[in-house]
């Protein structure tokens, strides 16, 4: 809410002045700050039609319903956008290796702040597409911890970039709450990612009902001959179970205890894991990796 009728306030300096500063604003606890018109405008359509409708000669201050520590980030956001946070791989244990390993990010803007930006600050003040563009990495760099709120904020605020991100990291939706579901902002947001998760569910089973220990009955153990049945029987178990995020060939390598007695059905369980690690990688995880429907 914007207001140009003087507030009673306790304190009256400013806090913070930004480069080329010539219009004042005050917060709601009564801190000001020197701000640049022209910045504001551009990063917001808000702050652009107020300027818009004002009279150049009148009051040169306005004050506005955020608290101090609000205004602190919206006016840094639409002043100075952050730079990206530095990108780091996370290096697996050697005794287990993932199929797939986000990337980390060091300087990453907090979860808490991110999320009043969007919630609180975005929508009120129309923050322009320009400027949110500046905190893709900064939502991405929340992704695997919180997937389902990041993949939901993007897909409001119409983030390509963060939603194909996002959407690798959701989890199966019957692990949400029917809170947590409400999350999503829209139903098409919620059939992406169920059109996402059923299709590596079925790519997955696949992959694993074709997938034998000895192809083509190519290096098959004379000792062993339940070698294959037993692998067949485990992927067929495990086939019914399988969800979007499972790690299909860490499921199988459980088989290795059964067969490390024998030189020849070790060899083949690796080989076998191997292919089907490859394959698995193959699938699509995010949306934009989805083959276009027909």
């Amino acid at each position: 809410m914007l207001s140009t009728t003087p507030m009673t306030v306790a304190v009256d300096k400013p806090v913070f002045a930004f480069s080329d500063a010539d219009f004042e604003v005050r917060s709601s606890d009564g801190s000001a700050f020197k701000v640049n018109r022209e910045k504001l405008k551009d990063g917001s359509s808000v702050f652009r039609d107020m300027f818009a409708s004002c009279d150049a000669t009148g009051p040169q201050t306005v004050d506005l319903c955020e608290t101090e520590a609000e205004l602190t980030i919206l006016f840094r956001l639409l002043h100075t956008p952050p730079d990206p946070p530095l990108a780091y791989v996370l290096q697996p244990r050697q005794e287990k290796v993932k199929t797939h390993l986000p990337l980390r990010y060091d300087s990453a803007i907090p979860l808490p702040v991110l999320r009043l930006i969007f919630v609180r600050l975005a929508d009120k003040y129309a923050v322009e597409k320009s400027v949110l563009q500046h905190l893709d990495l900064h939502l991405i760099a929340h992704a695997p911890d919180h997937a389902l709120e990041v993949y939901s904020l993007a897909c409001r605020f119409e983030m390509p970039r963060v939603v194909n991100e996002a959407s690798q990291y959701v989890l199966p939706l019957s692990r949400y709450s029917s809170e947590e579901i409400r999350l999503f902002p829209t139903v098409a947001s919620y059939h992406d990612i169920h059109r996402l998760q059923a299709y590596r569910v079925d790519a997955l089973q696949n992959i694993l009902s074709h997938e034998d220990l000895f192809p083509h009955g190519y290096g098959t153990c004379p000792t062993h001959e339940d070698a294959a049945a037993i692998w067949s029987r485990t992927a067929l178990i495990l086939a019914a179970k399988i969800e979007s995020n499972s790690d299909v060939g860490q499921e199988m390598a459980s088989l290795a205890f059964l067969y490390q007695s024998c030189a020849i059905c070790s060899k083949a369980l690796r080989a076998a894991l191997d292919m089907l690690a490859y394959k698995c990688r193959r699938v699509p995880r995010r949306l934009d990796q989805l083959p276009q429907s027909e």
